[in-house]
């Protein structure tokens, strides 16, 4: 079964511990993820806000993440077309797809999106929690949505073939977004507001508007945002993804996992690194799910919007 994930920040973690992802302590780690390959896994360049040099911190996580590959060429390989997703499935590999989390990587210089993208990002957000140079986050003070170089931020993304990724983003940011995208938009790790009321998650008009154009929501294993009382196992992500597939098809739902970037306090308990990934599927069996929609559930639905945007 193919599995395809929509966010860790398990590069960050590795470059900042000294750590290559074959160790066991990080969530995503290659010793547990090539026992379940094929797999697809975006991991971030997460850029915290606290950096100034943002420009300068991504570009050392995309270096971390190229030693990566040529240190284990037999097992990984760069997602960056349909055919490295095919190549994945046919070889049994680990894919690892290049995303950036918080558009502040680029600073206040639009053609930096043409760096990144020649570094092979496929994915981009817009903000972190924060407001930034391009627009207001999940956690903004005052919604003002996305600022006029937000606005050319997106349009850039579209030239570049970078897929716009909204999880982090304000209500307004987000509504901004799909407006001004040409293409499909997408949540890389987002969970549903219906079910557990936190800023961070996706109510029930923005999952239709994003499956209305065809793009897809990843569910998000944090535990905060599966339940209001910050406790949960696989059967409350279970429940967010049934949620997205009663609401909108079972078609517009995958995997969020945001391994390596969450608290302990915040990583389910049945669910805490790849290794467990089963504990997931047993869920979505026990709720009634059949193993058609599992597949696209845990990979296939992922894979298509990606083939599709790549």
């Amino acid at each position: 079964m193919l599995i395809v994930d929509g966010h860790c920040d398990t590069i960050q973690v590795a470059l900042d511990k000294g750590l290559n992802i074959e160790d066991e302590s990080l969530s995503f780690n290659l010793k547990q993820a090539i026992e379940r390959a094929p797999i697809i896994q975006t991991t971030a360049a997460f850029i915290n806000p606290t950096y100034k040099h943002s420009f300068k911190r991504a570009c050392d996580i995309i270096s971390h993440y190229e030693k990566q590959l040529e240190k284990y060429p037999d097992i990984l390989i760069q997602v960056k077309t349909k055919q490295d997703i095919e190549t994945v499935q046919k070889e049994n590999k680990i894919g690892l797809l290049l995303s950036i989390e918080n558009g502040r990587a680029i600073e206040d210089k639009l053609e930096n999106i043409n760096y990144f993208s020649n570094k092979g990002v496929k994915l981009m957000s817009i903000t972190w929690n924060e407001d930034n140079l391009l627009g207001c986050g999940a956690h903004t003070k005052q919604d003002n949505g996305l600022t006029e170089f937000g606005k050319e931020y997106i349009k850039k993304l579209n030239e570049n073939n970078i897929i716009v990724d909204v999880s982090h983003s304000s209500e307004k940011t987000f509504w901004d977004a799909v407006k001004i995208s040409q293409k499909p938009v997408v949540a890389t790790h987002s969970s549903c507001y219906s079910l557990c009321n936190h800023p961070r998650n996706l109510k029930d008009e923005q999952i239709k508007e994003i499956a209305k154009n065809n793009g897809i929501i990843g569910v998000c294993y944090c535990t905060e945002f599966l339940s209001e009382d910050g406790k949960a196992s696989t059967k409350e992500i279970a429940k967010h993804i049934a949620h997205i597939a009663n609401l909108v098809g079972v078609n517009y739902v995958g995997l969020g996992s945001d391994f390596d970037g969450l608290d302990e306090e915040e990583i389910p308990t049945d669910l805490q690194n790849i290794g467990q990934i089963d504990n997931l599927i047993n869920a979505l069996k026990e709720i009634g799910f059949n193993t058609n929609e599992i597949e696209n559930i845990m990979g296939k639905n992922w894979a298509r919007v990606l083939e599709k945007n790549l």
